[in-house]
Protein backbone atom coordinates (compact mmCIF):
# COMPACT_ATOMS: atom_id res chain seq x y z
CA UNK A 1 0.00 0.00 0.00
CA UNK A 2 2.81 2.40 0.86
CA UNK A 3 4.59 1.50 -2.37
CA UNK A 4 1.48 2.42 -4.40
CA UNK A 5 1.25 5.80 -2.75
CA UNK A 6 4.94 6.44 -3.33
CA UNK A 7 4.67 5.52 -7.02
CA UNK A 8 1.55 7.67 -7.36
CA UNK A 9 3.33 10.63 -5.74
CA UNK A 10 6.32 10.19 -8.06
CA UNK A 11 4.06 10.13 -11.11
CA UNK A 12 2.30 13.31 -9.95
CA UNK A 13 5.65 15.02 -9.39
CA UNK A 14 6.85 14.01 -12.83
CA UNK A 15 3.69 15.36 -14.45
CA UNK A 16 3.79 18.56 -12.43
CA UNK A 17 7.38 19.24 -13.42
CA UNK A 18 6.49 19.11 -17.14
CA UNK A 19 3.53 21.52 -16.86
CA UNK A 20 5.60 24.73 -16.54
CA UNK A 21 7.67 23.67 -19.55
CA UNK A 22 4.48 23.19 -21.57
CA UNK A 23 3.22 26.61 -20.53
CA UNK A 24 6.46 28.21 -21.67
CA UNK A 25 6.35 26.38 -24.99
CA UNK A 26 2.78 27.57 -25.61
CA UNK A 27 3.67 31.20 -24.88
CA UNK A 28 4.69 32.11 -28.40
CA UNK A 29 3.74 35.03 -30.54
CA UNK A 30 4.22 38.75 -30.15
CA UNK A 31 4.32 40.43 -26.76
CA UNK A 32 2.37 43.65 -26.28
CA UNK A 33 2.95 46.13 -23.46
CA UNK A 34 -0.26 47.46 -21.90
CA UNK A 35 -0.10 51.09 -20.84
CA UNK A 36 -2.34 51.24 -17.73
CA UNK A 37 -5.63 53.15 -17.82
CA UNK A 38 -5.60 56.61 -16.29
CA UNK A 39 -2.81 59.03 -15.52
CA UNK A 40 0.30 58.14 -13.51
CA UNK A 41 -0.58 58.30 -9.82
CA UNK A 42 -4.29 57.67 -10.49
CA UNK A 43 -5.79 55.60 -7.68
CA UNK A 44 -9.24 54.98 -9.19
CA UNK A 45 -10.05 51.31 -8.46
CA UNK A 46 -12.24 51.00 -11.58
CA UNK A 47 -9.28 51.97 -13.80
CA UNK A 48 -6.87 49.66 -11.96
CA UNK A 49 -9.31 46.79 -12.36
CA UNK A 50 -9.77 47.64 -16.04
CA UNK A 51 -6.02 47.35 -16.66
CA UNK A 52 -5.91 43.95 -14.97
CA UNK A 53 -9.03 42.82 -16.85
CA UNK A 54 -7.48 43.82 -20.19
CA UNK A 55 -4.46 41.63 -19.44
CA UNK A 56 -6.72 38.73 -18.42
CA UNK A 57 -8.92 39.08 -21.53
CA UNK A 58 -5.84 39.11 -23.77
CA UNK A 59 -4.40 36.07 -22.00
CA UNK A 60 -7.71 34.23 -22.40
CA UNK A 61 -7.41 34.83 -26.16
CA UNK A 62 -3.76 33.60 -26.14
CA UNK A 63 -2.25 37.05 -26.64
CA UNK A 64 0.91 37.69 -24.64
CA UNK A 65 0.97 40.97 -22.73
CA UNK A 66 2.79 42.74 -19.93
CA UNK A 67 1.53 45.71 -17.94
CA UNK A 68 3.94 48.63 -17.87
CA UNK A 69 4.46 51.10 -15.09
CA UNK A 70 1.86 53.88 -15.20
CA UNK A 71 2.82 56.20 -18.05
CA UNK A 72 1.10 59.06 -19.81
CA UNK A 73 -0.21 57.83 -23.19
CA UNK A 74 1.54 60.58 -25.16
CA UNK A 75 4.84 59.86 -23.39
CA UNK A 76 4.38 56.17 -24.14
CA UNK A 77 4.03 56.85 -27.87
CA UNK A 78 7.09 59.10 -27.80
CA UNK A 79 9.16 56.49 -25.99
CA UNK A 80 7.75 53.44 -27.81
CA UNK A 81 11.19 52.30 -28.99
CA UNK A 82 12.59 52.36 -25.44
CA UNK A 83 9.52 50.67 -23.97
CA UNK A 84 9.59 47.91 -26.58
CA UNK A 85 13.27 47.39 -25.85
CA UNK A 86 12.72 47.31 -22.08
CA UNK A 87 10.03 44.63 -22.34
CA UNK A 88 11.36 42.92 -25.49
CA UNK A 89 7.91 43.65 -26.91
CA UNK A 90 6.45 43.97 -30.39
CA UNK A 91 4.19 46.93 -29.67
CA UNK A 92 2.18 48.91 -27.16
CA UNK A 93 -1.52 48.68 -26.38
CA UNK A 94 -2.77 52.06 -25.24
CA UNK A 95 -6.33 52.09 -23.89
CA UNK A 96 -8.40 55.15 -23.07
CA UNK A 97 -11.67 55.02 -21.19
CA UNK A 98 -14.41 57.59 -20.71
CA UNK A 99 -17.59 57.30 -18.68
CA UNK A 100 -20.83 59.17 -19.32
CA UNK A 101 -24.05 59.51 -17.39
CA UNK A 102 -27.17 60.51 -19.24
CA UNK A 103 -28.92 63.66 -18.13
CA UNK A 104 -32.13 62.55 -19.80
CA UNK A 105 -35.16 62.04 -17.68
CA UNK A 106 -36.36 58.48 -17.29
CA UNK A 107 -39.97 57.44 -16.72
CA UNK A 108 -39.70 57.68 -12.94
CA UNK A 109 -38.02 61.09 -13.05
CA UNK A 110 -34.83 62.00 -11.26
CA UNK A 111 -32.64 64.83 -10.15
CA UNK A 112 -28.90 64.31 -10.88
CA UNK A 113 -26.67 64.67 -7.79
CA UNK A 114 -23.03 63.86 -7.08
CA UNK A 115 -22.63 60.12 -6.52
CA UNK A 116 -25.92 59.03 -8.03
CA UNK A 117 -29.42 59.99 -8.96
CA UNK A 118 -32.08 60.64 -6.34
CA UNK A 119 -35.74 60.51 -7.18
CA UNK A 120 -38.30 62.80 -5.65
CA UNK A 121 -39.04 60.07 -3.12
CA UNK A 122 -35.35 59.87 -2.15
CA UNK A 123 -34.86 56.35 -3.52
CA UNK A 124 -32.20 55.72 -6.14
CA UNK A 125 -33.77 55.26 -9.54
CA UNK A 126 -32.43 53.64 -12.65
CA UNK A 127 -30.19 55.78 -14.82
CA UNK A 128 -28.19 55.14 -17.98
CA UNK A 129 -24.38 55.00 -17.91
CA UNK A 130 -21.96 54.41 -20.78
CA UNK A 131 -18.31 53.41 -21.13
CA UNK A 132 -16.50 54.51 -24.28
CA UNK A 133 -13.24 52.67 -24.85
CA UNK A 134 -10.52 53.40 -27.37
CA UNK A 135 -7.72 50.87 -27.86
CA UNK A 136 -4.66 51.72 -29.94
CA UNK A 137 -1.88 49.40 -31.14
CA UNK A 138 1.32 51.42 -31.45
CA UNK A 139 4.37 49.81 -33.05
CA UNK A 140 7.88 50.20 -31.68
CA UNK A 141 8.53 53.24 -33.87
CA UNK A 142 5.62 55.15 -32.30
CA UNK A 143 3.18 54.77 -35.20
CA UNK A 144 -0.46 53.83 -34.57
CA UNK A 145 -0.97 50.64 -36.59
CA UNK A 146 -4.50 49.75 -35.52
CA UNK A 147 -7.33 51.15 -33.40
CA UNK A 148 -10.83 50.31 -32.30
CA UNK A 149 -13.61 52.14 -30.50
CA UNK A 150 -16.15 50.25 -28.40
CA UNK A 151 -18.98 51.26 -26.10
CA UNK A 152 -21.08 49.55 -23.51
CA UNK A 153 -24.30 50.81 -21.96
CA UNK A 154 -26.19 49.90 -18.84
CA UNK A 155 -29.21 51.09 -16.95
CA UNK A 156 -27.72 51.27 -13.48
CA UNK A 157 -29.69 51.10 -10.27
CA UNK A 158 -28.44 51.78 -6.81
CA UNK A 159 -25.64 53.53 -5.00
CA UNK A 160 -22.77 51.21 -5.98
CA UNK A 161 -21.64 53.25 -8.97
CA UNK A 162 -18.19 51.57 -9.23
CA UNK A 163 -19.90 48.19 -9.71
CA UNK A 164 -21.91 49.56 -12.63
CA UNK A 165 -18.85 51.20 -14.15
CA UNK A 166 -16.84 47.99 -13.79
CA UNK A 167 -19.58 45.98 -15.49
CA UNK A 168 -19.75 48.22 -18.55
CA UNK A 169 -15.95 48.54 -18.65
CA UNK A 170 -15.59 44.75 -18.77
CA UNK A 171 -18.13 44.57 -21.58
CA UNK A 172 -16.33 47.24 -23.64
CA UNK A 173 -12.97 45.56 -22.96
CA UNK A 174 -14.21 42.17 -24.12
CA UNK A 175 -15.41 43.69 -27.39
CA UNK A 176 -12.12 45.58 -27.90
CA UNK A 177 -10.04 42.45 -27.26
CA UNK A 178 -12.22 40.53 -29.70
CA UNK A 179 -11.63 43.27 -32.30
CA UNK A 180 -7.89 43.17 -31.58
CA UNK A 181 -7.62 39.40 -31.95
CA UNK A 182 -9.63 39.45 -35.20
CA UNK A 183 -7.92 42.49 -36.73
CA UNK A 184 -6.49 42.12 -40.24
CA UNK A 185 -2.77 41.40 -40.06
CA UNK A 186 -0.42 42.19 -42.95
CA UNK A 187 1.50 39.13 -44.08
Amino acid sequence: MLARRLVFALVLCALASTLPALAIEQATGPLYVIIPFGDPGDSDPVLKHATQQLAVDLSDRHVRSAISVPTDAIEAVGSARQMCGSYNADGLLIPQLRFEQSKERNLTGFIPVVGGVVSSSGVFDRWPIRASLRLYLVDCTGVVRWKTYTTANKIHKGQNVPAGLTAITNEALAEAVDDFVNRPVAR
